[in-house]
């Protein structure tokens, strides 16, 4: 037997924008979205103005929201700034994550990785951690979350490069000295980057890079 409604039910009536490819968002998706604008635009600030000429005003401008709205999602301009950290460094690990396949050889691997860091760090969410990180080191409570936010960052990025190279004859110890000098060639260069105007020439540094890190875990 077949069921004909009833012409005279009551009806629901669909949201105005839930036609079919724009459903109405969720609260929840309204909210992370406002997050994303807000980071980015504080990023993009941070890069262009400076950390000290960043204010929840500028980066409301940009994300085109409220001051009131970025207080409700984030609090005040450090727990703003936080966030851009913690975004910029997650970014960076999943970039590397990605790169990474078992079929590349050896080599090619070093050099993805150094690639893929060297990338992320010239980067526009990663730079501005970096500047919030030297502009926000006296803040005793904001350096010490920062430290223990990054000290998790760095142990998921040695688990990626423990899996990555798993093939590699070298040592624990060799493992380690070479994410030591990957960073600290990397961090390097991007800190001259927000130094100087030009930014550094940073091709023939990374060839000598991989060398260099390709020298050490291929050897006990």
């Amino acid at each position: 037997m077949v069921l004909i409604p009833r012409t005279d039910a009551p009806r629901s009536e669909p949201p105005c924008d839930a036609s079919v490819g724009n459903p109405r968002r969720t609260r929840a998706q309204r909210s992370n979205e406002t997050r994303a604008r807000v980071i980015d635009a504080a990023s993009a600030c941070i890069c262009e103005e400076g950390l000290v000429h960043t204010n929840l005003s500028r980066i409301a401008i940009r994300a085109q929201v409220t001051t009131g709205a970025i207080q409700h999602q984030f609090g005040d301009k450090a727990a703003v700034l936080h966030a851009v950290v913690e975004h910029g460094f997650e970014q960076l690990a999943r970039c590397i994550a990605t790169t990474l396949t078992e079929e590349m050889a050896l080599e090619a691997r070093v050099g993805a990785f150094i690639d893929a860091l060297a990338e992320g760090y010239a980067g526009p969410h990663t730079r501005a951690s970096l500047e919030i990180l030297l502009g926000m080191r006296s803040h005793a409570a904001f350096r010490h979350r920062s430290l223990r936010f990054l000290a998790g960052i760095r142990a998921t990025v040695d688990r990626i490069w423990m899996g990555a190279f798993f093939d590699a004859p070298a040592s624990r110890a060799r493992h380690i000295e070479a994410q030591r000098v990957i960073f600290a060639t990397i961090n390097g260069q991007a800190l001259e980057g927000i130094l100087l105007v030009a930014g550094p020439e940073t091709k023939k540094d990374l060839e000598q890079l991989k060398e260099r890190v390709l020298g050490l875990i291929t050897r006990n």
